[in-house]
């Protein structure tokens, strides 16, 4: 498996993305520009490089945080 994380980090560093954290999964952060232009939001496409490669694609929204 981790073979396969390596690969799919690599696919998305050439879609744009810088990668954070390679675990269970990947975390990679991008302009949101980067992130339409490879999963065709907002109806989420995984791109054809990865489709092998991935079961899933979560999005996490910015917390929004409040003072008091």
């Amino acid at each position: 498996m981790p073979g396969r994380q390596r690969q799919v980090a690599t696919a998305l560093t050439r879609l744009g993305f810088k990668v954070l954290h390679i675990g269970t999964t990947i975390s990679v952060n991008a302009p949101r520009e980067v992130w339409e232009r490879a999963f065709g939001l907002p109806q989420v496409e995984v791109p054809g490089e990865l489709g092998d490669l991935v079961v899933g694609v979560h999005f996490a929204e910015p917390p929004d945080l409040h003072a008091p």
